[in-house]
C-alpha cells in the first residue's frame, strides 16, 4: 500500500528553492520580485530563518502582520502560503499561493506548495494536475520523488477502514450529598415541605452497560452510533432511583481544516419505577483547525424534552448553541473554553417554564502518570425564566465542577477505575430551588479487549 508522503512545507521549499526554479542551485529571490524596501528584505529573510528551523507558527504571525503592505508581493505571498500550509491553514495557503502565482505564474516553489495545499485540504485531482505539470519541469531527483510519492498516494486505493463494535460495563457507587436535588429548607411560604422536597443524603449503586459502534467509510467521513442503559439506586432516598436508556446515531467528517458531525439523539428516563421524561433532538457540530494546536467550534442542539402527563407544565422544546476554542498543548493534553447559551420554549400555555439560558465552561484533559487521564471542568449557566413562581419572579445560577481521574488496564486490560467528585451549587430567587451537592463516588468500568 502506499501512503501520503510526510514531508513538511519547509522540507519542499528547501529543495525547490535550490533546484526546481530554473533547473540550478538559485535561492527564489534571484529570479523573482522580493521586495523594495530593505525592511521588507529583512522581514522576508526572518521568515526564511523560521520556516528554514521549522518555526511554522513563528513565521506565520510575522508575516500575517504585514499583509496589507506587501501582499502582491510573489515572494512574500509565496513565504506566508508555506507558513500557513506547515500551520493547518489550507484554505489561506491556497488563498496565498495563488495571489504569488498571479504575479509570477513560472515560480514553481508556489506552484508546488499550491499542489500540496489541495492536496491536504481534500481537491486531489486538482493536486495531481500540479503534480504531474511539475514533472514535466525536470525536476532534479529528490524533488521528482517527492513529487511522485504525492501522485503514487493520490492514485493508490486506500483499503476501507474497518468498522468497530466496542461494548463496555460500569458499575459505581459512592455518596450523594443531595440525591433530590431539594432545598434544605423545611418551610416555603409559611408552608412545611414534606420529606420528599427536602435535601436527603444517600450512598448510591449504579450499574450500566452500553455500546460504542463506528464505521469508517473513508479516512475523512464515517457514521458512529451508541447507546446506554443505566440504573441508579439510592439505598435513604429510593423515592428518586432513576433508570435511562439513551442513544445516538450520526456522521462525522473533515476536509482539510475543517472538521464536524451531525446526528440525532434520544433518552428516556424513569424514576421511582415510573416513565418521567423522554428526550429526542439533534446535534450538529462545526469545527476548524486553525494552527497545529488551535481548534475552533460551534455548536447547536435542539430537541423536544417531554415529561409525564401529571407534570406536563415542564415541557419545552430546547435549543442550545455552544462556541468554543481548544488548545492541544500535548497529544493527550487539552485545555477548553466554550460560550453556552440558548432557550426553552414552554409548550403549555401558562406554564412558568420558559427560559432564556447564558454561561460558559473550561474543560481540561491531562495525561497523569503512564496510564491515567484527568479531567476537570467548571462552569455556570444562568437561567433566566418567562413567568412567575408563586408570584415571584425567577433566575437560577448553577455552578457545576467535575473532577476525576481514569486509570486505565487496571489489573487486566479493559478495566478502568475512575475516582471522581461532582458538586452543584443552584442560586434561585425562589428558594425552593436553592440547592447544593456533592457526588463523590468511584466508577469502575470494563470494556472487553
Amino acid at each position: 500500500m502506499v501512503t501520503a508522503p510526510n514531508l513538511s512545507s519547509s522540507v519542499v521549499a528547501a529543495l525547490l528553492l535550490c533546484a526546481l526554479l530554473v533547473g540550478a542551485p538559485l535561492r527564489a529571490a534571484d529570479t523573482i520580485e522580493v521586495a523594495s524596501g530593505a525592511d521588507a528584505q529583512q522581514l522576508l529573510s526572518e521568515a526564511e530563518s523560521l520556516l528554514a528551523s521549522n518555526q511554522s507558527i513563528a513565521a506565520y504571525e510575522l508575516l500575517n502582520e504585514r499583509v496589507a503592505q506587501l501582499a502582491g508581493n510573489a515572494y512574500y505571498d509565496y513565504l506566508l502560503g508555506v507558513a500557513a500550509l506547515d500551520t493547518g491553514r489550507y484554505s489561506d495557503a491556497i488563498f496565498s499561493l495563488r495571489r504569488s502565482l498571479s504575479v509570477a505564474p513560472e515560480f514553481s516553489g508556489a506552484r508546488m506548495e499550491l499542489a500540496r495545499a489541495y492536496y491536504e485540504n481534500g481537491n486531489k485531482t486538482l493536486a495531481r494536475t500540479l503534480f504531474v505539470n511539475l514533472l514535466d519541469e525536470q525536476p532534479p531527483p529528490g524533488v521528482r520523488g517527492a513529487i511522485n510519492n504525492y501522485i503514487a498516494a493520490i492514485d493508490a486505493k486506500a483499503p476501507r477502514p474497518r468498522s468497530r463494535f466496542t461494548p463496555f460495563f460500569e458499575l459505581a457507587a459512592g455518596h450523594d450529598s443531595n440525591a433530590n436535588g431539594s432545598t434544605d429548607d423545611q418551610q416555603f411560604l409559611g408552608f412545611t415541605l414534606s420529606p420528599n422536597n427536602l435535601e436527603a443524603d444517600s450512598p448510591f449503586a449504579e450499574a450500566a452497560a452500553g455500546f460504542r459502534w463506528t464505521n469508517p467509510v473513508s479516512p475523512r467521513f464515517g457514521w458512529y452510533a451508541g447507546g446506554r442503559a443505566g440504573f441508579r439506586h439510592n439505598s435513604d432516598a429510593d423515592f428518586v432511583d432513576a433508570g435511562i436508556v439513551g442513544g445516538q446515531l450520526g456522521m462525522n467528517w473533515q476536509r482539510g481544516a475543517f472538521f464536524g458531525r451531525a446526528g440525532i439523539d434520544a433518552y428516556t428516563e424513569s424514576r421511582d419505577g415510573d416513565s418521567n421524561s423522554d428526550y429526542g433532538g439533534i446535534d450538529v457540530l462545526l469545527g476548524r483547525r486553525v494552527s497545529a494546536a488551535w481548534d475552533l467550534s460551534f455548536g447547536i442542539r435542539g430537541g423536544a424534552l417531554r415529561y409525564d402527563d401529571a407534570i406536563e407544565v415542564l415541557d419545552v422544546d430546547r435549543f442550545l448553541y455552544t462556541a468554543g476554542a481548544t488548545y492541544r498543548f500535548s497529544p493527550l493534553g487539552s485545555f477548553g473554553v466554550e460560550v453556552v447559551g440558548g432557550e426553552d420554549s414552554e409548550k403549555q400555555d401558562g406554564s412558568p417554564y420558559g427560559n432564556s439560558k447564558l454561561g460558559g465552561r473550561i474543560v481540561l484533559f491531562a495525561p497523569v502518570a503512564d496510564n491515567g487521564q484527568l479531567y476537570a471542568s467548571l462552569g455556570s449557566l444562568t437561567s433566566d425564566y418567562d413567568g412567575l413562581f408563586f408570584g415571584a419572579d425567577r433566575e437560577d445560577t448553577q455552578l457545576s465542577g467535575l473532577l476525576q481521574v481514569e486509570f486505565r488496564n487496571v489489573w487486566w486490560d479493559g478495566l478502568s477505575l475512575v475516582p471522581r467528585i461532582r458538586y452543584v451549587e443552584n442560586d434561585s430567587d425562589v428558594t425552593l430551588y436553592d440547592y447544593d451537592r456533592t457526588v463523590v463516588g468511584l466508577l469502575v468500568r470494563w470494556v472487553p479487549q
